[in-house]
């Protein structure tokens, strides 16, 4: 529990600086693009004074980017994996959203690692913008990615697709998905994320009546998450596992 607590901490404070800037529509010409920040297998180690200098500095880019209107959402994985947070920047290009994500202090340092997806295919209305954020609630991120039988040229593709985008919409009215939204079709695993709003034991129970995950077309993988209150439909109380 304590290593835990000590691997999510920095990112909390993360989320709630960033969320009050979070989620507007975005304008014309910009799009939404996922980055998925992880912990290298080579990470190099720094000396306390090292690593508080480099969190600070970590902290003023994501000033930066709140300022300037680029980062729409934050929040840090609360489970020990290599996945240490989300961001989500609104940005022209991915080759736009990818430099910002490579400039970031702690990426130039070899502590994170950023992997960038996009444009995220999401309703922008699902995000909002609170006016003050005090504290984080808690939700179950899904990862969907390439199924044993995704065949996008299949007749059976098109069917289950259309099964799964009318699941996410139930899901959404009966409250357990926050957001959810596909990435554009190319070679990537990742295909689309979705957001639960629910816990991770009850969010598995749901992700296997995804028509998409039952049919074998995606498989999904599953990290509990946090954001700042009010960014998304609301979560559930924060706790660690």
């Amino acid at each position: 529990m304590r290593q835990i607590r000590r691997f999510a901490w920095p990112l909390l404070a993360i989320a709630l600086l960033a969320a009050s800037c979070l989620a507007q529509r975005a304008p014309n010409g910009a799009n939404l693009f996922f980055v998925l920040l992880q912990r290298p297998a080579d990470v190099p180690q720094l000396s306390k004074e090292a690593g508080e200098k480099l969190q600070e500095a970590h902290l003023g880019n994501i000033r930066k980017l709140h300022a300037e209107g680029k980062l729409v959402v934050a929040g840090p994985f609360l489970d020990d994996s290599t996945l240490r947070g989300i961001f989500v920047l609104r940005a022209a290009s991915l080759a736009e959203a990818r430099e910002w994500a490579a400039a970031d202090p702690a990426v130039q340092a070899g502590r994170l690692s950023p992997e960038l997806y996009g444009p995220w295919q999401v309703d922008p209305g699902l995000i909002h913008s609170p006016d003050a954020t005090e504290s984080l609630e808690q939700y179950t991120v899904a990862f969907l990615k390439a199924g044993e039988k995704r065949d996008a040229n299949a007749p059976e593709y098109t069917d289950a697709m259309k099964r799964h985008q009318s699941f996410v919409k139930e899901m959404i009215e009966k409250g357990n998905i926050a957001i959810a939204g596909f990435f554009p079709m190319k070679d990537s695993e990742l295909c689309g994320i979705v957001v639960y709003r629910v816990l991770k034991e009850q969010a598995a129970k749901i992700v296997e009546q995804d028509p998409a995950v039952a049919s074998g077309l995606f498989k999904a993988e599953i990290h509990p998450w946090a954001t700042g209150k009010g960014v998304l439909a609301s979560g559930q109380p924060l706790k660690f596992e």
